[in-house]
């Protein structure tokens, strides 16, 4: 007789400050603009804000908003890396910064508002 086949082993939930930093990354990497990812950062926040207690709820806040602050802080980096006269990619450049920017920002005000 064989034994009965053991359900898998539950997968551990996905980390939502992650989950998070990759959908904007994604975003991001679709071309989709500031406006949006104050959207998508707004939905997510309140999200969260049905699960968590205020010091959760900070304490994820601040930690997305840290890392989207190296982010933003990367990206203008990069932008001396684009040719002078690429204006298509300098364009993009602009616009994923912003997109960055807007997402850090709803963090850090949703941060302080706690």
């Amino acid at each position: 007789m064989s034994k009965p086949a053991k359900p898998a082993p539950a997968r551990p939930a996905a980390d939502p400050a992650q989950a998070a930093l990759r959908r904007f990354s994604d975003l991001i990497a679709r071309g989709f603009d500031a406006a949006r990812l104050q959207r998508e950062a707004a939905a997510v926040i309140s999200d969260w804000a049905g699960e968590l207690q205020a010091d959760s709820m900070r304490e994820r806040l601040d930690s997305v908003h840290d890392q989207l602050a190296e982010g933003v802080d990367a990206a203008q980096d990069m932008g001396c890396e684009i040719e002078p006269g690429d204006a298509a990619s300098a364009k993009l450049h602009q616009r994923s910064i912003g997109a960055l920017i807007a997402a850090r920002d709803a963090f850090g005000q949703a941060a302080r508002r706690l």
